[in-house]
């Protein structure tokens, strides 16, 4: 068994796998959306018995809102919820300052540390080790000098590889980072000047216990902080998003492309599902890990499915990627609120590249004025592919 769903998370993600046997079902969550469509991730957890809301992974692929404030939300509410993670993949400021630089200055952004401090909490509540477990240096990327991609197994018979971010991609986050701070008038570790902008809001708040309590939530308060301050897209700003008429795979976005994403495969030997979980990430990136892994250098990977990278940004596609994989499925996450994703170029671009062939898939979890040119199924007919709209509170594949 595999199933995928994309919940509800506006104009960001938020994927929910399951996989295994049925007396055995193991679980992924990748991201959680920006913060107020938290209560549709938080009421898909309480659809399972507390007794099940264990996940085997928990990836933040990277810093922007859209992603990580859900996240920041949930680890809150973890405890009450009886959420349970084995692991959790995210790559902040103590990863970052591993990252072998020049300047080896100590760096931190106001997201990033803020989930940074509730994993090290989550960590103390659980009496062990999760934050990017199973990862070289417990760093999340891929090494200049590694031979092969990074290759994880999860139990239940999956195997994840890591296709992004890369070394390069991360040191110039790292070097990029301060200059964020500075910028917000915030020094890396200034406790205080946190402390004092998180209590200007209630934004990122837990809901609490199922009850509608919160006493037994993970707070910042035993941390000596009260979040409540919204902070701004830091590295993910919205200032100069490319827009639908941009050059294909022009992303610039130093958060975009320090996004966590990987080939996952089930079952790990003979596998009969390959997703590719693309994040945010660049192009460019996973073009050429996915090269990497062809065993020639004019082959396809097979894919089952590939959630597209940005929200099907045209940014952040390209032919050259389209060209290196051999897909049925396409997944676009977003309500094209804000940056109006997804791109009709990008869409376009995968109908052409099937060239009415082999019957493409798309699938949205969201109609809206962005998606519905797809929906028509004369045009469906006509060039000979599939669209799929939620019609429940999600989009499960």
């Amino acid at each position: 068994m595999f199933r995928i769903e994309m919940l509800p998370a506006a104009h960001g993600d938020c994927l929910w796998i399951e996989y295994g046997a049925a007396d055995q079902t193991h679980r992924i969550l990748i991201d959680g959306g920006p913060a107020h469509t938290y209560p549709s991730l938080r009421e898909r957890v309480l659809h399972l018995p507390s007794t099940q809301r264990h996940f085997d992974l928990l990836v933040v692929t990277h810093i922007d809102a859209d992603h990580i404030e859900g996240i920041i939300r949930l680890l809150q509410d973890a405890q009450a919820l009886d959420c349970v993670f084995d692991r959790i993949w995210f790559n902040g400021a103590p990863q970052l300052n591993q990252v072998p630089d020049p300047a080896g200055e100590a760096l931190g952004a106001m997201q990033g540390e803020i989930l940074g401090l509730l994993i090290k909490a989550y960590e103390e509540q659980r009496g062990e080790s999760v934050w990017n477990k199973g990862m070289s240096e417990q760093i999340a990327y891929i090494p200049a000098t590694a031979e092969k991609l990074p290759v994880i197994d999860l139990p239940g018979d999956c195997r994840l590889t890591l296709l992004s971010p890369d070394h390069e991609r991360l040191l110039e986050l790292k070097d990029h980072w301060r200059d964020e701070l500075d910028k917000a008038g915030v020094d890396s570790g200034d406790l205080q000047t946190l402390k004092f902008k998180l209590e200007s809001s209630r934004h990122l708040r837990p809901l609490g216990d199922v009850l509608g309590e919160d006493d037994d939530a993970l707070e910042l308060e035993e941390l000596g902080f009260d979040l409540t301050w919204q902070p701004d897209d830091m590295l993910g700003s919205t200032k100069g998003e490319p827009g639908g008429d941009a050059p294909f795979g022009s992303d610039t976005s130093l958060a975009n492309g320090s996004s966590i994403a990987f080939l996952l495969e089930y079952p790990k030997d003979k596998p009969t599902t390959r997703f590719l979980l693309a994040g945010d990430a660049w192009p460019s990136v996973l073009e050429s890990s996915i090269e990497r892994l062809l065993p020639q250098t004019t082959g396809q990977l097979k894919l089952t499915g590939f959630k597209l990278p940005h929200h099907g940004s045209i940014a952040n596609l390209s032919p050259g990627l389209l060209s290196r994989i051999d897909c049925k499925h396409y997944l676009i996450s977003t309500n094209g609120a804000l940056f109006r994703h997804p791109h009709s170029r990008a869409v376009e671009l995968l109908l052409e590249r099937h060239n009415a062939r082999a019957q493409a898939r798309l699938h949205f979890n969201y109609l809206t004025s962005t998606t519905s040119a797809w929906a028509d199924e004369d045009d469906q007919k006509a060039r000979k592919y599939l669209a799929f709209h939620p019609k429940g509170i999600s989009l499960e594949l």
